[in-house]
């Protein structure tokens, strides 16, 4: 039997050490490989060693900067110092794995069990995912519980990759309950009629299965009738779906928000309530390792960490330790490539490399076919596929969703595909990421996911990789200067010298980019150069921490105390500071918050801030007393107020085709996506001159979009991108119809209305009748209409400030007011009825 000397070694001198650096130093079993550490490590671990006594810290580092070791040595001088049981939490499983690996490299003792003694003593590091932490069974103890063990006590804490492990604890905090659960009917019965008074169409939308469609519960209605809901819930509190969550909120219900949507019914706090968790919330020492992103609101919001600290996080003295990566955005070198060209020439690329691809959703995944060696988005399939890249030529592989959390050094990935922009996926996410389209709080997320993952294919100061962005609207999105002022310095940096690149570039064709992408990937010595001359002195910036993400969390503590009025002052203070960065619409959004806090001792009041909500931002709820519509008139001349649209939106004709793409890119054929294609309708009419409302989305009544065409005309569009079915089923054609009364009873008898469905189909259902003169923009309709308005801009280029020119190519290409659902018009054409 052998004796382990290193538990010996801990034991003894070794465990008096509490500097980090010399800790590491120190280590006597480490493997090989670890001689010695990185500048970078050494500068944050210096930085920390002055600041230790701070109780929350925020830890920086390029990707691959060796965050892992620097919060392993943290928490090990920290249990040297008796700031004891320490605990290293990750994302998810597959990564908590890795750090035990790695703690098993340097000869540090870790554990995977809260329960293990090793831990409980200060003799281990507990290794864990956030998942083990926060539910609402956690082994951990939860506060204020008398079912759950007494709270666990734990001295210090490292969150690593604290921004991906916001979306697992928003997830672990969130009740959803299956529309198939007989708790959703109960509860949909309870708010029938608020929620109809919301929106019948979406209320039909949601009982008819759209995907996409969502109401939330008037928090009014909401709190009036918590007891009731209680009463349907807790009898299932035992089962599955309830189990891990209900803990977490039963106590706060009236504090959540609540969604309905035909997945379920959505239960979700404010705030995530990180409070329930004193092993975390009551730790003295509490460390957050991130890569280098500039926006770190999250951290205050989700794990109620200390804004002052947030904002002056512990940095390496140079943020040159990236690796080399050229970025490059095909469609805004030359505006004629198009996805398939990429992906084919991505299929090219990936017969000698392994090449990623990172989509927003499973209907983007579906159009890179045949070329995918293998499509993943479970956190099991990601770990196989991960390993699979690590060990050798795989090809290309479509990833899910997952824009951080992975790790794809050297060839595992040498070309890197973003295709398309982050999506939300559940019911309030959707709500949400509606509301605040155009805004700057949108973008600022949006960013990030991109630069999140944008990291994934280079993870050490050596490494090298080709970042393809793909998709209009991405393309837009990192093309515009505000949002390219929200990444990192150093990425920043890499995206200004792709720039250059991409300068002599232009018109390139995609067998142009791919040799270029060779140049990256063969190690070409010249780019590497560049690369790290790009580089250098940049430095890292502070941290961003929006003042209204502070409020908000101030605001929920303050309601959880029972303190409504300073929840709602707080709450106040967050509108007030969304208003103040200029984002108007942010700052509606927030008035709904506002409006839920004040709601619990002035209702008046809350329904009147409501109200002032809806003046910036009309996808907040409407208040009890709704109101009036406001009819439109159409632009004296459609060519004019074309000029002045494209000049207030546009710089240039690149950026001119780059937005139009953008808008059109959301008009598909999916069913997850049916908001995004009516907001677009509404968009594409700005584009073209064209007054336009949603006026069922604002006001709860009418179609989904209409269009003010002149001379007393209106277009009545219904938007039915999801539908699936053969025909035109007879419950859509009577949403259509009931829209043409709406328009007549608010622009009169004697306006001309032209009602025009989009749809796959143009017959109708046999027992659907039509409104006279309906029109259908079918798929062919909706191909040519696109061609046409990708014509138009191609052809006006940098010259959109000449109306005449304007009135010329909008009739060539047939999309003036009164050509686009003429008769004639190839974009649309008559109904049929099912014989």
């Amino acid at each position: 039997m052998a004796f382990d000397f290193g538990k010996l070694a801990m034991s003894g001198e070794l465990s008096s050490i509490t500097d980090p650096e010399a800790l590491f130093d120190a280590l006597p079993n480490k493997d090989e490989g670890y001689g010695y550490l990185r500048s970078v490590q050494s500068d944050v671990l210096q930085a920390w060693r002055d600041r230790r006594d701070s109780r929350d810290l925020v830890i920086k580092t390029n990707t691959g900067g060796g965050k892992t070791i620097v919060g392993l040595l943290i928490l090990q001088c920290s249990l040297n110092e008796g700031r004891g049981p320490a605990m290293y939490i990750t994302a998810d499983a597959h990564l908590a794995a890795q750090v035990r690996a790695e703690a098993d490299a340097l000869g540090l003792e870790v554990t995977d069990s809260p329960d293990d003694e090793s831990f409980l003593f200060s003799q281990a590091i507990l290794v864990v995912s956030v998942g083990v932490l926060i539910n609402g069974k956690t082994r951990f103890g939860l506060e204020g519980s008398t079912t759950s063990r007494q709270p666990i006590s734990v001295g210090s804490v490292v969150i690593d990759d604290a921004h991906a492990a916001v979306m697992e604890l928003e997830g672990k905090s969130s009740l959803r309950i299956p529309s198939t659960h007989e708790a959703y009917e109960e509860v949909m019965n309870l708010f029938i009629e608020d929620l109809e008074a919301q929106s019948s169409t979406t209320l039909m939308d949601i009982a008819s299965g759209v995907h996409s469609a969502v109401l939330r519960i008037p928090f009014w209605s909401w709190r009036k009738k918590r007891s009731q809901v209680l009463e349907a819930l807790h009898p299932h509190r035992k089962e599955k779906v309830f189990e891990w969550v209900w803990p977490l909120l039963s106590d706060q219900l009236e504090l959540c928000q609540a969604a309905v949507t035909s997945a379920g019914l959505e239960i979700m706090p404010q705030c995530p309530p990180i409070q329930k968790f004193p092993s975390f919330s009551e730790a003295q020492r509490r460390v957050y390792l991130t890569a280098t992103l500039a926006e770190d609101s999250v951290l205050v919001t989700h794990f109620d960490a200390d804004p002052a600290s947030v904002a002056d996080p512990l940095v390496p003295a140079s943020a040159t330790d990236l690796g080399d990566r050229l970025i490059l955005a095909p469609m805004s070198l030359n505006p004629r490539i198009n996805h398939e060209q990429v992906r084919e020439m991505a299929a090219g690329l990936a017969e000698q490399h392994n090449v990623v691809v990172l989509v927003p959703s499973h209907a983007q995944a579906q159009e890179w076919g045949s070329e995918a060696k293998a499509t993943v988005s479970t956190m099991e399939e990601i770990g196989e596929q991960v390993q699979r890249l690590n060990e050798g030529h795989v090809g290309l592989v479509v990833i899910v969703n997952r824009y951080d959390g992975i790790d794809l050094p050297g060839d595992a990935c040498r070309v890197l595909i973003i295709d398309g922009i982050p999506e939300a996926y559940t019911g309030i996410e959707r709500r949400e990421a509606a509301a605040l389209r155009k805004s700057r709080a949108m973008t600022s997320r949006q960013v990030q996911r991109v630069e999140q993952g944008m990291g994934r294919g280079v993870r050490s100061r050596d490494d090298r990789c080709a970042v393809v962005i793909l998709g209009a609207g991405l393309t837009r999105l990192l093309a515009n200067a505000d949002a390219a002022s929200q990444l990192s310095p150093a990425t920043r940096a890499q995206l200004s010298m792709s720039r250059t690149v991409a300068a002599g570039m232009k018109d390139a064709y995609v067998q142009d980019i791919a040799s270029v992408i060779e140049q990256v990937v063969s190690g070409d010595q010249k780019f590497r150069e560049a690369s790290r001359g790009a580089l250098k002195g940049v430095a890292y910036g502070a941290a961003t921490v929006d003042p209204a993400a502070t409020h908000l969390r101030s605001a929920y503590n303050a309601a959880v105390r029972g303190d409504a009025r300073a929840a709602a002052a707080h709450a106040q203070e967050a509108v007030t500071a969304a208003h103040a960065t200029g984002d108007a619409r942010y700052g509606g959004w927030l008035s709904e918050t506002l409006a839920g806090y004040t709601d619990a001792f002035d209702p008046v009041k809350a329904q009147a801030e409501l109200s002032d909500g809806r003046n910036h931002n009309m996808a907040t709820l409407r208040p009890i007393a709704g109101a009036a519509y406001e009819p439109m008139e159409a632009a004296t001349a459609q060519a004019d107020a074309c000029r002045d649209y494209l000049r207030e939106n546009f710089a240039n004709g690149a950026e001119l085709i780059l937005g139009g793409q953008a808008i059109l890119d959301q008009l598909t054929w999916n069913p997850n996506r049916t908001i995004e294609a009516e907001a677009a309708l509404a968009d594409l009419a700005a584009l073209l001159g064209i007054r336009g409302q949603q006026p069922e989305e604002e006001q709860g009544v009418g179609p989904d979009v209409l269009w003010a065409l002149g001379n007393h005309t209106y277009a009545v569009l219904e938007a039915k991108t999801g539908s699936q079915g053969d025909f035109i089923f007879k419950k859509d054609i009577n949403q259509l119809a009931g829209s043409v009364n709406w328009c007549e009873s608010n622009y009169g008898t004697d306006a001309r209305i032209i009602p025009v469905m989009v749809h796959r189909k143009t017959t109708v259902e046999r027992t659907g009748t039509p409104p006279v003169g309906t029109r259908i923009v079918n798929a062919n309709g909706l191909r040519a209409f696109k061609s046409a308005v990708v014509a138009f801009l191609l052809a006006l280029g940098d010259d959109f400030g000449d109306a005449a020119k304007i009135s010329t190519l909008l009739e060539e290409n047939g999309l003036t007011a009164g050509q686009i659902f003429a008769a004639d018009s190839p974009c649309s054409e008559g109904a049929s009825t099912q014989r």
